[in-house]
């Protein structure tokens, strides 16, 4: 992604303000970065945090970038695509990470100088460790393509997908944090009825986790297989695998991640 290429975030709430920490820290120019928020306050406070250029304005800010990234509600969507539409430059690259908004709903609201895309990107990417499932409309040329994934590569990983996997595939790499933060809770809650101070639960459950995600990246063998060079035959852990399938954890996991919402 080239230094001079400029990058509006439209919308820095909970998301739309991970992607911009995690891409600013990533090494992405505040210089080249421009951002609403609705109210002046939240404005003032990432001007003055990042160094960035910011405004209450959507098309203030998408005048002359050439990605812009729409981090506000779906129901949102259409009202900033028609505050946007008529300011975007030529070749720019409107990006939705709205869930639920396909290609043709960003489409159908902008005029065809512009390319869409779509992203699903996770919170994580605010500690640079997100992965953002992308999918580009058909006729986006490869300096647009090469733009859009060389941004959020600076907060994580990216996986290019059909638009058709993002549901399916989200579950896992959106929702997937907060499957593990609940698993964590229960962990640092556990020790500390064994009493274990929980800022010690804590550190050692993040790095047991970490440490359990490195492994399982590095190594091809299945993660059932991993878990029995972990417990040891006869061993406590075990013993402790066998209490959590006896209550069918695993199926309850498989169930929730499995049921349409």
């Amino acid at each position: 992604m080239d230094d001079k290429t400029m990058v509006a975030f439209l919308g820095t709430g909970t998301m739309g303000g991970a992607l911009l920490k995690g891409s600013l820290d990533g090494g992405l120019d505040a210089g080249s970065v421009r951002v609403t928020a609705r109210r002046q306050s939240r404005v003032d406070e990432l001007v003055a945090a990042h160094g960035v250029r910011g405004t209450t304005d959507n098309a203030e800010a998408a005048t002359h970038a050439s990605v812009v990234v729409l981090a506000v509600g779906p129901a949102s969507i259409p009202d900033v695509l028609g505050e946007i539409a008529g300011h975007l430059t030529d070749g720019a690259v409107v990006v939705s990470i709205a869930d639920g908004i396909s290609l043709e709903d960003l489409r159908g609201g902008l005029p065809g100088t512009v390319s869409v895309a779509r992203a699903m990107p996770s919170l994580a990417a605010e500690v640079g460790s997100g992965l953002t499932l992308l999918t580009f409309e058909r006729g986006c040329a490869d300096e647009q393509r090469n733009a859009v994934t060389a941004l959020f590569e600076r907060s994580g990983e990216v996986l290019e997908v059909d638009e058709e996997q993002q549901a399916d595939l989200s579950v896992l790499s959106s929702g997937g944090p907060a499957y593990f933060f609940y698993v964590a809770a229960a962990m640092i809650e556990a020790a500390a009825i064994r009493g274990v101070n929980r800022d010690l639960g804590r550190r050692l459950v993040a790095q047991a986790m970490a440490g359990s995600a490195a492994w399982l990246q590095r190594e091809s063998e299945a993660p059932d297989e991993l878990r029995a060079r972990v417990c040891a035959p006869g061993g406590a852990g075990i013993s402790r695998i066998a209490e959590l399938d006896e209550r069918a954890v695993r199926a309850a996991f498989i169930d929730a991640l499995t049921k349409d919402v």
